[in-house]
């Protein structure tokens, strides 16, 4: 065991930074062993002469999640991680990667745990300060997230509910530094009215300045797009006898699903206050069990009801027998098929007074998943008041349109025309002195753009949708095109569309930051990828020095001291003469060893030279005939690209010496300016690619044509040979 755990020890060190924890766990979680960083940090006693149990190292909220994880490690055989905090005195923050390993015939399942902390030195000691006076809370507190930040609102401490209030790791938000900047510039974070807050606005920094607890709730667009309602209660710090707060503790609640429940949509809004409250049409709007939310006063007069006292209650209430059975009926034809209903009815009431009444009923989905039912009835009283109506309606409408600060627009499918208020045409930079309908509009739009949004359009109409939404690429006054997020709300009559109604949004700057984002990330993946190489070939070049200079000169040594034996009998003499043919065997496998594992010397030749080399040597091995095909572009790439192609070549020319039983191999090697292919093909055995599971040589080979973006090609078949194509980006 002692010799596998420094096996892990070295393979993790070379790939990981330093500093971080190594753990081997037993299934009970019993310290089987831990490497020296993790020992001195906790101070803990070495696992090997001491018995520990990592679940005592871990706050009790925390293990039930730690367990979990184990388990379906050990279930699924596939890596776990999980963000936790270990303890022996001292509190760190860390993320950890939880590996099954293989016992062998050892019923005993043990798992290798890799842990990184997430602070430093001078955070950790504040972070294990916010704890003295809040251990519980913050550990257990299951349904509120708790926040610590210091005077300039940068983060102490947060707990892991209120990391899943905000849809991201620990790891992520502990990283962040200079938030004031992010909250100003990149978040998207406002009041319940929509208003930005800014980050001197906030709760918690209004708490410091003040020295007085505050609360408020704040909307939060997550990097997914979602938007997160979450109530805060910051209450400030102080140190003994001092009036000037030093930190801010926030409990913070995620109350979405609250604010959902009354969520109304904008466009749906508009509609209320725009046409039903002030309609002598009847309006109303009612839940699942027609339950009345809203009712305008036409409604309200006209059955008789008094509107203060009718909210909440059952239409079966309020209305005739008659009148309630129908909308009974057709608001459960509604909520099935999702459609707009229209119905004629002629009304009586008790007072001898009847009317004939032409009703729609429509449904109304919230964001929140929650349906409502609304309808509004015209009295069939002939077609000039009916016309009358609508043309009043429309105005009020237009008016509204004007006086709104977002960019509206109405388009009247009957008629073909259409309004847009001032706002949205300063934000494309034309004048809306000439009509500009709906053809003009699209011609405008990117070509690449405005078929779908056509067709998404008519998708919404001929499916009877109450609501369309489209992103798109507009060309502006300026001839630049910008990124528009484009909503309406469709009104049918008589199942048919006749008018939408909607409002857009300039989200060029967002689209922006998401392009910068994307490109930033495969720079970084790029700058990791070369990092990663650089580290493996320092390490090869370390380890084949080490093979080499003094694992060999013992051997040699060794070889030197058992030559001066002087054998007593014939049989002591065979065992000098077997330990110095094995001791010569030892240091030739060295020696080819610590060849390979030597970086190739592309600083001085080119990787041609290098290939050539090494294709030369093969030949005068005579183990098997190497043929080299290649062009002259190599040069177009980086260092870390041509040690990659070299030592994937490596691996597979060993495997086609080792396995192959081949008797040629072709090796091809051709670059141009935009992708580097390396072609190596033998005519051997081959095996069956189906049965065979991927080995240490080919996942090598996977991995580091993975750090480019490139890909890997398998051909063989049992008593076909093998070709391997590899093929990585040039930039």
């Amino acid at each position: 065991m002692k010799k596998r755990w420094g096996a892990l020890k070295r393979i993790i060190g070379s790939e990981r930074p330093q500093g971080v924890f190594l753990s081997l766990l037993d299934e009970d979680g019993s310290i089987v062993n831990a490497n020296i960083n993790m020992q001195k940090v906790l101070n803990l006693k070495n696992p090997r002469h001491s018995k520990i149990n990592f679940f005592n190292l871990i706050p009790p909220a925390q293990a039930e999640s730690f367990k979990n994880t184990i388990s379906v490690v050990a279930k699924e055989g596939k890596p776990g991680k999980i963000e936790l905090c270990l303890c022996n005195g001292v509190y760190h923050p860390m993320k950890w990667e939880v590996n099954s390993i293989d016992a062998g015939e050892s019923p005993v399942k043990r798992f290798l745990c890799i842990g990184q902390k997430l602070l430093d030195g001078e955070r950790t000691g504040k972070f294990n300060n916010f704890l003295k006076n809040n251990f519980q809370e913050f550990f257990e507190d299951k349904k509120a997230g708790i926040i610590c930040r210091d005077i300039n609102g940068e983060l102490i401490a947060i707990s892991q509910s209120a990391v899943e209030i905000f849809n991201i790791s620990q790891e992520r938000l502990y990283q962040l530094n200079n938030i004031e900047n992010l909250w100003n510039t990149h978040w998207m974070i406002t009041t319940e009215r929509g208003e930005p807050v800014s980050f001197d606005k906030t709760p918690f920094m209004k708490a410091l300045r003040t020295g007085t607890p505050q609360k408020e709730t704040l909307f939060f667009r997550l990097k997914d797009g979602e938007r997160r309602s979450v109530h805060y209660e910051s209450q400030p710090v102080f140190e003994a006898g001092l009036e000037t707060p030093f930190s801010v503790v926030s409990k913070i609640v995620d109350v979405t699903p609250e604010k959902k429940q009354t969520d109304v949509p904008a466009v749906l809004e508009l509609v209320l206050r725009g046409y039903m409250e002030d309609s002598p049409d009847m309006s109303w709007v009612v839940d699942e069990e027609e339950r009345l939310v809203f009712a305008n006063h036409s409604f309200c007069e006209r059955f008789e009801i008094n509107g203060s006292n009718a909210i909440g209650k059952k239409l079966s209430e309020l209305l005739p027998p008659a009148v309630a059975d129908l909308f009974f009926e057709k608001n459960t034809q509604v909520l099935k098929s999702g459609k707009f209903i229209e119905a004629e009815k002629k009304i009586e009431l008790a007072g001898g007074m009847s009317f004939n009444l032409l009703i729609h009923f429509f449904p109304v989905n919230l964001l929140s998943g929650k349906k409502l039912l609304g309808g509004f009835a015209v009295k069939l009283s002939g077609k000039q008041l009916v016309e009358s109506q609508l043309r009043e309606a429309n105005e009020r409408l237009l008016n509204f349109n004007r006086a709104a600060n977002d960019a509206i627009w109405e388009w009247d499918m009957q008629a073909g025309k259409t309004f847009r208020n001032e706002q949205l045409m300063d934000m494309i930079g034309y004048s809306n002195e000439e009509p500009k309908g709906i053809s003009w509009w699209l011609r405008r739009i990117h070509p690449e753009d405005r078929n779908r949004v056509s067709d998404t359009i008519k998708a919404a109409t001929d499916n009877q949708s109450m609501t369309w939404e489209d992103q798109y690429r507009f060309k502006c006054a300026s001839g630049k095109f910008i990124h528009i997020q484009d909503r309406g709300f469709i009104v049918y009559e008589n199942g048919l569309p006749v008018k939408m109604i909607g409002s857009l949004q300039d989200i060029s700057a967002i689209k922006k930051l998401k392009d910068q984002l994307v490109d930033e990330k495969l720079q970084n993946q790029k700058e990791l990828s070369e990092t990663v190489i650089r580290v493996q070939e320092t390490e090869r070049r370390r380890i084949g020095s080490e093979l080499h200079d003094n694992v060999n000169q013992i051997l040699t040594t060794t070889k030197l001291f058992v030559e001066m034996l002087t054998p007593a009998n014939k049989n002591e003499k065979d065992i000098k003469k077997k330990s110095i043919e094995y001791l010569l065997s030892a240091i030739e496998e060295i020696r080819k060893l610590s060849r390979e594992l030597a970086a190739p010397e592309l600083k001085e030749k080119s990787l041609v030279d290098t290939i050539r080399k090494m294709v030369n040597d093969i030949n005068e091995s005579r183990a098997i005939k190497v043929k080299f095909v290649h062009n002259a572009e190599t040069d177009l790439l980086s260092p870390g690209r041509k040690v990659t192609l070299f030592r994937i070549l490596q691996e597979q020319v060993k495997n086609i010496i080792n396995y192959s039983k081949a008797g040629e191999a072709t090796i091809y090697l051709d670059c141009n300016s935009d992708v580097a292919q390396l072609v190596i093909r033998d005519n051997g055995i081959g095996f069956d690619a189906q049965k065979i599971k991927t080995g240490i040589g080919l996942a090598s080979i996977h991995d580091r044509t993975n750090y480019y973006s490139g890909t890997v090609e398998l051909e063989t078949a049992s008593g076909k040979g093998c070709t391997l194509t590899v093929k990585i980006p040039v930039s």
